[in-house]
């Protein structure tokens, strides 16, 4: 699960074109079950402005999409310049028997 906010300053088009590309990351990561997205609607909290949701089949799938040369050229070239805050949380899902404990990572 990652939620995160855009940079307030960024030129027209440029959140929507990192939004747009994100939509492909399921088809380019064949591990990636049940990927969701979209605009935080909270009326509590609107610190960030979107967020997604993906599972994996295990820790170590995770871990090879996390490592992988594409998703660190994605981060380091399109998310880093126009996100100003983010927050990262993993866990492992009802019955993923694949992980380790916390502890241990």
């Amino acid at each position: 699960m990652l939620v995160f906010r855009f940079r307030d300053d960024l030129p027209p088009g440029a959140a929507e074109s990192v939004l747009a590309e994100l939509e492909t990351f399921p088809s380019q990561y064949p591990a990636m079950r049940n990927w969701r997205s979209g605009a935080n609607v909270s009326t509590r909290d609107d610190t960030m402005s979107h967020g997604f949701v993906v599972e994996f089949p295990t820790e170590q799938d995770l871990l090879d999409y996390l490592h992988s040369d594409s998703h660190e050229r994605f981060v380091r070239e399109r998310w880093r310049p126009v996100v100003e805050r983010q927050a990262i949380v993993s866990f492992p899902t009802a019955g993923d028997h694949q992980h380790t404990e916390r502890g241990s990572r």
